[in-house]
């Protein structure tokens, strides 16, 4: 019997991406790949497409429907199943788990005209519970890394197969896919691959090699399309595996399935590849963690303590960013939004289908983690996020209220922090409000425009910024001539990044109630370096719903200190039936036997839909020149500032009820790409400020309206 090596081709781009970037991996690296294997009709390969890429390549570049349609009837290829969005699969709800994945199997067989039996796990994130989930969306097999066998004790002679895992005594086939595969292929020569091959049948004769990895390393990873097309790697490998067809045989996933028996029962741990594993972890515990495995590489340990030596678990990626554990909470709280019209007998479920669609858009994968990709970090792929669990709102709010004007207040935990959050919304715009986190607005959405205008992130400590410190000092050397370190070449490195490695203490939102010392300027606001007199900005504030026929309003306060003085803030947020905005309302106390003297000021961070594109312009006080996002300004007796929106599509516009300064910087993040370390702009930050003297007892009010104009 014939040796089989099985390789499966996962082909992804993320919903939200830039159509240049879908048109590069198209055209340099996906259409390429499968011209080539066409050419090598007896080579056999199981392919895995997401539907955020079929749905574009549907449109743009549909003869590579027609060839995997055409090669699938051939029996030379077979296709997968998986999320349709690629969604991390724990942690969206269990019911859109099995949607996701029918979604999927339901187009492969429309499109290529075949019955999907796998599925590919997105990031190969895999918890016990999928198990069940797969079996009742009628998934045969996935593929996880040899490297889950291992955690769970299987000896590496042992992954040459595959094994039967179950949850409930619902059972599903996993594969493990070859670690040292996935790293000869594309970057070895394809005969050092067959070495590889025979050496491990020297002492396991009956082993099928099994790999599986992503479809950009053919051509859309840095310098990649020139070694495997250029100069004809692919066809070489294929090549070598034809001059090798006398006793290796290339099958499908599927084919392997039928034919050879399991290898027995395994039940995988939580995991992920190594890297992400390592890149869910803290800062701190990242940097640690690379001590560890460098001492243990530096004894000649590393393949013994390996298996036992693992980093953390992708859901505390929700620990480590706050701003995807939101993201991910309001994508599950619009899903239980969906499912409670599917129980409304006067609702159709035809009506869903697009709110269902947007819904499973915004569970995309790659804005809700980071590692060596920018994913969180980069504004467009969050933006998208946004853009679509918005829109599936929307498409609900017609439902529910066709066109009447409505106005409502909701009290629940979105965030499952374990303290209320209050949701205000009408027609045009909702709003989301921690009164355990400052009485901060977390989220401000525009749903004529379906964006989030407070798509921020905050400035965090990273794993590899000593990375880039170290960078940095080792070009400092090399300029005065001594040795060049070896972390010189890691990656390029954004002019004046350095300037830029600061950390914020607390989340970047609004309405965020600062007192600042004495002499604080712009710049060390900025940092994040400044001093704060008083406890209001993390402080738990109070919270009470008043309704109106034609409004709502959310009272906060909170009794706090400012330098000593005992102070009360209470802010009167109002939100009208027809209001694309909405009132807020300050009333600062002294409650003190003593004069209070500080500085108030109220933050707000301000995301515009296209980040700080030069179509934006911020005006203060109707002033014929603006300057731009991206600048620092420091505005005087202002009483209005504005982001004008050259195309006319979303402007911001905040009034003050008495002039004051305004200041206002971006925001930038100190994140790492495949390519380099980034300066990432993230959100722009105003910051009116008011002097407040208050004898003993008096009060001061102050009015802010905050309006969106689309």
């Amino acid at each position: 019997m014939k040796t089989d090596l099985a390789m499966a081709i996962h082909f992804h781009q993320p919903v939200g991406n830039f159509d240049f970037v879908f048109e590069r991996a198209c055209d340099k690296c996906y259409i390429p790949f499968l011209e080539t294997l066409k050419k090598y009709p007896r080579i056999k390969m199981t392919f895995h497409f997401t539907g955020c890429l079929l749905e574009w390549v549907e449109k743009h570049r549909p003869e590579m429907i027609t060839a995997v349609r055409s090669m699938a009837k051939a029996g030379q290829v077979e296709v997968m199943s998986g999320g349709f969005y690629e969604p991390i699969l724990p942690p969206i709800p269990y019911r859109d788990r099995i949607s996701q994945i029918k979604m999927l199997s339901e187009y492969v067989r429309k499109n290529f005209s075949y019955e999907p039996k796998g599925a590919w796990v997105a990031e190969r994130v895999w918890e016990p519970g999928l198990a069940s989930a797969l079996n009742e969306a009628g998934v045969k097999y996935v593929i996880m890394d040899d490297t889950h066998f291992l955690y769970a004790g299987v000896p590496k002679d042992r992954t040459y197969g595959y094994y039967i895992t179950e949850d409930e005594a619902r059972s599903v086939a996993v594969f493990p896919s070859d670690k040292v595969l996935r790293y000869h292929i594309p970057f070895k020569m394809p005969p050092d691959c067959m070495s590889y091959i025979r050496s491990v049948l020297r002492n396991n004769p009956n082993a099928t090699f099994i790999y599986g990895d992503d479809g950009e390393k053919f051509g859309e990873w840095p310098g990649t399309h020139k070694w495997v097309f250029e100069e004809k790697w692919l066809e070489k490998f294929f090549d070598e595996l034809m001059a090798n067809a006398e006793w290796l045989n290339t099958a499908t996933l599927a084919e392997c399935l039928e034919k050879r028996p399991p290898l027995g029962r395994v039940y995988l741990p939580t995991s992920s590849y190594e890297e992400m594993l390592e890149w869910s972890l803290p800062a701190d515990s990242q940097q640690h963690f690379d001590d560890v495995l460098r001492e243990i590489k530096n004894a000649g340990k590393e393949e013994y303590y390996k298996p036992f030596i693992r980093g953390g678990f992708w859901r505390n990626f929700f620990s480590k960013y706050p701003e995807s554990n939101h993201m991910n909470k309001k994508m599950i709280y619009v899903s239980g939004k969906l499912e409670d019209l599917r129980r409304r007998k006067d609702v159709e479920k035809s009506d869903l289908a697009e709110a269902e669609k947007d819904l499973f858009r915004g569970q995309c994968n790659c804005a809700y983690w980071h590692g060596v990709f920018g994913g969180l970090y980069l504004f467009h792929l969050r933006r998208a996020i946004f853009h679509h669990l918005i829109k599936s709102e929307a498409a609900m709010d017609a439902l529910v209220y066709g066109k009447k004007s409505f106005c409502d207040a909701k009290v629940v935990d979105v965030d499952a922090g374990g303290s209320d959050q209050v949701v205000l919304e009408n027609r045009e715009v909702a709003l989301y409000f921690s009164p355990a986190e400052g009485g901060a607005l977390k989220e401000l959405d525009s749903k004529v425009v379906c964006q989030n205008l407070m798509n921020t992130l905050s400035r965090k400590k990273e794993g590899y910024h000593k990375k880039i410190l170290e960078k940095i000092a080792a070009r400092q050397q090399e300029s005065s001539g001594q040795v060049r370190t070896i972390h010189d070449g890691i990656q390029t490195l954004a002019e004046g990044i350095d300037k830029h490695m600061t950390y914020d203490w607390y989340g970047r939102y609004s309405l965020l109630d600062h007192f600042l010392g004495e002499d604080v300027d712009i710049s060390e606001f900025a940092r994040c370096v400044y001093r704060e007199a008083g406890d209001f900005v993390l402080g738990r504030y109070s919270h009470k719903i008043q309704r109106s026929d034609d409004s709502v309003s959310l009272l906060l306060k909170r009794e706090g200190q400012v330098d000593g003085v005992p102070v009360s803030v209470a802010k009167e947020i109002t939100l009208s039936k027809k209001m694309s905005g909405v009132s807020v309302k300050y009333t600062i106390k002294n409650i003190s036997e003593r004069q209070l003297s500080a500085t108030f000021a109220p933050e707000f961070s301000v995301t515009m839909p296209d980040a700080d594109s030069e179509r934006y312009t911020v005006i203060f006080d109707g002033e014929k020149e603006g300057c731009r996002l991206s600048e620092e300004v420091e505005a005087e007796d202002a009483k209005k500032v504005r982001i004008k929106d050259s195309k006319d599509h979303m402007s911001w516009m905040l009034e003050i009820s008495e002039a004051c300064r305004i200041w206002h910087f971006p925001l930038k993040t100190v994140s790492q790409s495949e390519k380099a370390y980034e300066l990432n702009y993230q959100a722009s930050v105003f910051l009116p400020s008011f002097r407040i003297d208050l004898p003993a007892g008096a009060s001061k009010s102050l009015r802010l309206d905050l309006r969106l104009i689309a």
